[in-house]
């Protein structure tokens, strides 16, 4: 990591990450406001009497088209980190330079309410990323009251330079037809003469160019806001920007197609937002302390604590662009609740839950048995002791509580599986974690809603899973290290990458269910990663698990390399399992159930032992 001097001088490096933390969701729509340019002339009647002309808009962009132009157009893929900025300004000055054009600057206006003013402005010349403008006469703004002479002043102040993130070039096909008018009135009958078409063609070349430089601001734009990091310019290793640039476009388009759950959204949203607060206060600090001479013994150790606590934030964040830190980083959860044991009497309680409890419900049960009733499963889990049974009757619950089973019980739907749903929190870490010696979950339905650990962690110990339906939103089940697994007759759907990973030195059985995946995550450079290519069921055999699969039919994501996969993590190919006893078909879309994309189903058709995956 580096470590720049933490009495650096204050503003040097342009704050340039956006501020609004929670600003980055599932779209890029937000992103997308384009500009333009062009040489071309307006005759405006009134400041106010026409509309607004048109910002140009772009098609959005994949992550393998970023990719490309960023190290084939801009070239900054073969930078070193600290000398990013000098080829985003080359890039700039050599595409921008003696050119004359018009945007809108989408500046701030002071006022009661913040609010963002767009005041059309001509460009004449930049210089790095930099534009120097005037005012187009008469005054062409979104705001009627605004008088000329406070725009005029205002960018008097800014020596008529703004940056060019601020403006957002207009298409000058929006006048054309203004224009036309205004000329057949000035023909006089003289049309032969009177190049109209010509005049069209020359607005239509001016087109193309306003679409050419709203492409570059564009690119330069996207650059500052999801690229370019603080840090960069203080990197002074022989590391090229190509890893950080495929890294932070795959955690950006990961961000908006909905690959990372919300909770981990907003948790790096929060910690970049922390960042720039923090980075904006050392700065601030910095200068006041220079500005009054040498700084005392109390005012150097506020700085060094303001600066670690920045440099400790930047740390986090280049964790986040590190794909395979995401999950064993510092954000992952633990479960440090203890068990409770028996009861001191060994006692065993059944627990009902219901809305309503009724004869009928209990008409089965033992004249001794012990019985509790409860509205919400959060209860029954929060009184449940070694051994108890909660029996969930069909109604929708929230899935509180669940995130911490540390007892050895028994959770049981009664009647039909789909008629006992159980509900993740909205954006919790952990829907169903498991965390002792065994816990029993039957005849269920456990929808996920954006969480961050999948839909089932087993974190250790023993759970067995029997004819339950597992809805994914993001990850599917996960046997974690040394951590034991048995599911028959069950439902994994919706997941995306694998819908089973099962990690070293741990157990899974696997009998008799259906795996559905599907998986649109898309790399810089157009391939499928690593995480990509892994099938439904995926074995990590650094320390090869013990695996049993019988009976099971698996409709793996369209990009994966088969069925099941095999991986270790220090190898960059993952290896299709393909044993004697298994039988691989594969179905179309049409042909297969569920109208999956292109899947494999890997049927395990005979009876097989325990086997060690080497």
């Amino acid at each position: 990591m580096p470590d720049p001097s933490p009495m650096a001088k204050a503003g040097t490096s342009k704050d340039c990450i956006n501020q609004k933390g929670d600003e980055l969701v599932h779209s890029e729509d937000l992103l997308h406001q384009e500009p333009c340019s062009s040489n071309m002339n307006f005759r405006y009647q009134s400041a106010y009497s026409i509309s607004m002309p048109h910002v140009i808009t772009l098609p959005k962009l994949t992550c393998k088209e970023r990719y490309e132009i960023y190290s084939n157009e801009m070239k900054i893929a073969d930078c070193q980190p600290s000398g990013v900025m000098n080829a985003v300004h080359m890039y700039l000055e050599e595409r921008l330079s003696d050119r004359r054009w018009f945007a809108l600057w989408k500046g701030p206006y002071e006022s009661g309410v913040i609010q963002t003013i767009d005041i059309l402005v001509e460009v004449d010349e930049v210089y790095g990323d930099q534009a120097h403008v005037n005012l187009v006469e008469p005054l062409v703004c979104s705001e009627p009251s605004l008088p000329f002479h406070v725009v005029e002043a205002q960018l008097s102040e800014l020596g008529y330079h703004i940056d060019l993130t601020e403006l957002y070039p207009i298409s000058v096909l929006d006048n054309a037809d203004e224009e036309d008018e205004e000329d057949d009135d000035d023909d006089d009958g003289e049309s032969s003469t009177n190049p109209k078409n010509s005049s069209l063609e020359d607005r239509l070349k001016q087109e193309t160019q306003q679409r050419l430089i709203a492409r570059i601001i564009d690119n330069v734009r996207f650059f500052y806001e999801h690229i370019r990091r603080d840090w960069d310019e203080e990197d002074d290793s022989d590391n090229l920007f190509d890893a950080y640039l495929r890294s932070r476009l795959r955690l950006y388009y990961d961000i908006i197609n909905g690959v990372l759950p919300m909770p981990l959204v907003t948790r790096y949203n929060r910690t970049m937002t922390k960042y720039v607060v923090r980075r904006k206060e050392l700065l601030d600090f910095q200068a006041q302390i220079q500005q009054d001479g040498e700084p005392s013994n109390t005012e150097a150790v506020e700085c060094w604590k303001r600066y670690y606590e920045v440099l400790m934030l930047s740390g986090l964040l280049q964790i986040w662009e590190t794909l395979q830190l995401r999950a064993d980083g510092p954000c992952f959860p633990r479960v440090l609740r203890r068990t409770k044991g028996q009861r001191k009497d060994k006692s065993i309680i059944t627990h009902i839950v219901c809305s309503r409890l009724t004869a009928s419900m209990v008409r089965d049960f033992p004249d001794d048995a012990s019985i509790k009733q409860h509205s919400t499963p959060l209860t029954a889990l929060q009184q449940c002791y070694e051994g108890d049974v909660i029996l969930i009757f069909p109604g929708q619950y929230s899935g509180e509580g669940f995130h911490e089973l540390t007892e050895n019980v028994t959770i049981r739907g009664k009647g039909k599986r789909e008629e006992v749903i159980i509900e993740a929190v909205a954006c919790d870490d952990l829907f169903v974690n498991v965390c002792a010696s065994k816990v029993v979950l039957e005849n269920l339905t456990f929808v996920q809603v954006e969480n961050t650990e999948g839909v089932l962690r087993v974190e250790s110990g023993h759970a067995q899973v029997e004819n339950c339906v597992l809805k994914c939103d993001g990850t599917g089940v996960v046997v974690c290290e040394c951590a034991e697994l048995t599911m028959n007759k069950s439902l994994i759907t919706g997941c995306r990458g694998s819908g089973v990973e099962v990690y070293q030195g741990s157990t899974t059985s696997l009998e008799g269910n259906v795996i559905k995946c599907f998986n649109e995550e898309i790399s810089p450079d157009g391939s499928c990663s690593l995480r990509d290519r892994k099938g439904a069921v995926h074995l990590h055999v650094t320390n090869p698990p013990n695996v049993r699969i019988v009976g099971n039919k698996i409709s793996a994501a369209a990009n994966a390399s088969a069925g099941i996969t095999v991986g270790r993590r220090h190898l960059t190919r993952l290896t299709p399992v393909a044993p004697s006893n298994v039988k691989i078909t594969s179905k179309t879309k049409k042909d297969s159930e569920g109208g999956d994309a292109c899947p494999s189903y890997v049927s395990l058709v005979e009876k097989c032992k325990y086997y060690r995956l080497i």
